[in-house]
C-alpha cells in the first residue's frame, strides 16, 4: 500500500526517516547536495589558492569589522580571504541550500497529498529555502573573506532570506489553502506566500541600509514562533515537537557562542574552532531543526 494510503495512526509510527518523507532517497538527491557543495568548494579553493596573499579588497569600502574587528579570528588585510575559518565554515549553509533544492525536485516528482504535510504538499517553499542557505553561505563568505561593506550588505541579505522563507513556511503550515474571495473554491497559498518570500528577500537585501535588522528580524522570529505554535496545536494535525525544541536549543547555544566569541574569550586568534564559525554551524542546524520539524507533519486529511 502506498504511504500516502496508510492511515495517519500507522503513519505516527513509522521511523524518523519515513516520518520526515526522507527514507530511500534517491542516489541524485545527494548527488545536487554534496555535489553541489563540493563545486563550491572547490571554486573556493582555487580562488584561495591563486590569490592567497594578493590584497584583492583593497581599494573596496571597508565594513566596521575590518577596521574595528568584532571577532576574534586573525585579519589577513592582504589576502583574498581576511578571515579564514569564518569564511570557510559557511559552506555547512551551502550544503543545507542545495540539499533542499534536491529535496523540493524529490517532492515536485512525487506529487504528495496535503495530509503528509505541508512541506512535501508545496515543493517550492523548500526551493525557495534552498537557494536562501545557498544565498546565505555565499552572502556570509563574501563578507567574511572581503570584510567589506559590499560583503555585509549581501550577508545581512541571505538571513533576511532565510528568516522570511522560514516565517512563509509556518504561515503555509497554518494555512495551506485559501479561499478565493467571492467563491467557495480553495487554492493553494503557496504561490502567494512565494511572491512574498522572493519580493521580501529582494527587497531587504537591496534596502539593508535603510532597517535594523535586529528589529526586523525580531518581527520575523515572532512571525515565525506564533504560526508554528498554531500549527502545532491545529485539530487533526500532528508534528514532532522535539525538532523544533531542538532548534531553539541549537540557536540559544550558537548565540551563547557568539557572543563569547565577541568577548574574546572563547578562542585564539590562530584557534581551528573559531567562535564565530561555530555560531555558523549551529545556526545552521537551527534551520535543519525548523525544516524537520515542519517535514516531520502529517494531517488526517487534506
Amino acid at each position: 500500500m502506498p504511504h500516502e494510503q496508510i492511515p495517519i495512526e500507522k503513519r505516527l509510527q513509522f521511523g524518523i526517516a519515513e516520518r520526515l518523507k526522507l527514507n530511500r532517497l534517491p542516489k541524485w538527491v545527494h548527488w545536487i547536495g554534496l555535489g553541489g557543495t563540493g563545486l563550491v568548494f572547490l571554486m573556493a579553493l582555487l580562488v584561495f589558492a591563486a590569490f592567497k596573499d594578493v590584497a584583492v579588497w583593497a581599494d573596496w569600502v571597508p565594513a566596521n569589522e575590518f577596521t574595528s574587528p568584532q571577532y576574534a579570528e586573525r585579519i589577513y588585510p592582504d589576502s583574498v580571504f581576511r578571515t579564514r575559518m569564518n569564511t570557510w565554515s559557511n559552506l555547512v549553509y551551502i550544503c543545507f541550500g542545495f540539499y533542499g533544492i534536491g529535496l523540493a525536485i524529490y517532492d515536485w516528482k512525487r506529487n504528495l497529498p496535503l495530509h503528509r504535510g505541508y512541506l512535501t504538499f508545496a515543493p517550492v517553499q523548500t526551493f525557495l529555502f534552498g537557494l536562501a542557505g545557498i544565498y546565505l553561505g555565499l552572502g556570509s563568505g563574501f563578507f567574511h573573506a572581503s570584510l567589506s561593506r559590499y560583503g555585509q550588505q549581501c550577508d545581512v541579505g541571505g538571513m533576511y532570506a532565510t528568516m522570511i522563507c522560514l516565517a512563509a513556511i509556518a504561515i503555509g503550515s497554518w494555512l495551506p489553502k485559501i479561499r478565493a474571495p467571492r467563491t467557495r473554491r480553495l487554492f493553494p497559498s503557496w504561490p502567494v506566500l512565494a511572491v512574498m518570500v522572493i519580493c521580501g528577500s529582494v527587497y531587504f537585501s537591496y534596502y539593508k541600509w535603510e532597517y535594523s535588522f535586529s528589529e526586523i528580524s525580531g518581527y520575523l522570529t515572532a512571525v515565525l514562533l506564533v504560526f508554528a505554535g498554531v500549527s502545532l496545536i491545529q485539530p487533526r494535525k500532528y508534528l514532532q515537537f522535539r525538532w523544533f525544541v531542538a532548534g531553539v536549543v541549537a540557536i540559544t547555544l550558537g548565540s551563547k557562542i557568539r557572543d563569547l566569541d565577541i568577548a574574546g574569550k572563547f578562542s585564539s586568534p590562530d584557534s581551528f574552532f573559531q567562535g564565530h564559525a561555530l555560531w555558523h554551524l549551529v545556526s545552521c542546524l537551527f534551520y535543519v531543526f525548523l525544516f524537520a520539524y515542519f517535514r516531520s507533519e502529517e494531517r488526517e486529511d487534506g
